[in-house]
């Protein structure tokens, strides 16, 4: 029971957290099951999920599952202890990111299935140009946010705040992204919220009130391309391979139809896009064709790869976005009441990522 809090306590080291791991994985066998082989798409405590790095690749393990990319938002900070702990228990770690653009309705992600190249990269610190503005902005940014909460939910009838006393309770390492306000305040007002019809759940709060500017969102005041294009051309320089996260958003923020995100597809892969995340927890019925969407993203997929025969054809990736939030009803390789599909999470997918990466290194 000791390794079980050491591998997951973000107040130690990443190294004491690897110990733990080593010894879990000497004595204990997987006990769990996962939907898929493969997750490629995660949350550690370096952005605002609750689980480390370590914890995340033992639950893995636990499943039997063969992979999984942990794809904090805009930072590679527990890459390093993923790669490590997926060498302890025998698992394939595919280093990642999700970065925020300055569209509501996309983030844009990027795989590095080539560890060695990617831990070149790090070393360099190759990714600072990038990550370090972004983080400092995102302090200024998210202080801003905090400070309209109580004005906001006091026009609904609730009064609200979140003090630095909150932050050190209910989340692990601080506040990083929009989701950490999500959290806390969905822990400390949640049944409030609830009763009053405000919000069903964490995701629910985070999609209506925490990403809108008419209620908490603010814009990331920043002197760098924000637009998804420019996510993309800054993961291939770095000869990795850009992805469209939850295409389903894009309908859910934006409010567009098909033809608008098969447009956005287009634009995203003549940019240099390399894949889709064509199955996630949030695919539920597409009320234009009444089809499932994880089958309508797959057919996308493969019509942009028709029409464009001489491109590199997108290739199709899954993920859970699990971020082992309190109430947030999502299990890594399984997303929500394991409705991902098996099919679109195979350990090929992983392989297709890596032939992929090594092509554009050559």
């Amino acid at each position: 029971m000791e390794d079980f809090k050491l591998i997951n306590d973000f107040r130690t080291t990443a190294e004491s957290r690897l110990e733990a791991a080593r010894r879990l994985a000497a004595t204990y066998p997987p006990d769990m099951s996962a939907a898929c082989e493969a997750d490629l798409h995660c949350h550690s405590f370096y952005s605002d999920g609750y689980n480390s790095p370590s914890m995340l690749v033992f639950e893995a393990f636990r499943r039997r599952m063969r992979a999984l990319a942990i794809s904090d938002h805009d930072v590679f900070d527990g890459q390093i202890e993923a790669i490590k702990a997926a060498e302890i228990f025998g698992l394939r770690a595919v280093p990642a990111v999700e970065f925020y653009t300055d569209r509501p309705g996309i983030e844009i992600l990027g795989f590095f299935p080539n560890v060695e190249h990617f831990l070149k990269l790090y070393g360099f610190g190759a990714f600072d140009e990038v990550v370090e503005p972004i983080r400092e902005a995102k302090k200024i940014q998210l202080n801003g946010m905090l400070a309209r909460i109580p004005g906001c939910f006091a026009k609904m009838g609730v009064k609200a705040e979140i003090t630095d006393r909150d932050i050190n309770r209910y989340l692990r390492n601080g506040i990083s992204t929009k989701g950490d306000i999500s959290v806390v305040m969905w822990q400390k007002y949640g049944s409030v919220l609830a009763a009053a019809g405000i919000a069903a759940d964490v995701k629910d709060f985070q999609a209506r009130y925490t990403t809108r500017d008419e209620y908490l969102n603010l814009p990331l005041k920043i002197d760098m391309d924000l637009s998804p294009e420019a996510f993309v051309r800054r993961i291939r320089q770095w000869c990795g391979l850009p992805g469209l996260a939850h295409p389903t958003e894009l309908r859910n923020k934006e409010g567009l139809g098909n033809g608008s995100l098969y447009q956005i597809i287009c634009d995203l892969a003549v940019a240099g896009m390399q894949c889709i995340e064509v199955d996630g927890w949030r695919n539920g019925i597409c009320p234009e064709t009444g089809m499932r969407q994880t089958e309508l993203f797959e057919m996308m997929r493969i019509r942009y790869n028709t029409e464009h025969p001489y491109a590199m054809p997108l290739l199709a990736t899954n993920g859970g976005d699990s971020h082992n939030q309190p109430g947030e009803g999502l299990e890594l390789g399984c997303g929500r009441n394991r409705n991902l599909r098996p099919e679109f999470g195979k350990f090929s997918e992983v392989i297709a990522l890596d032939k992929r990466q090594r092509m554009l290194l050559l």
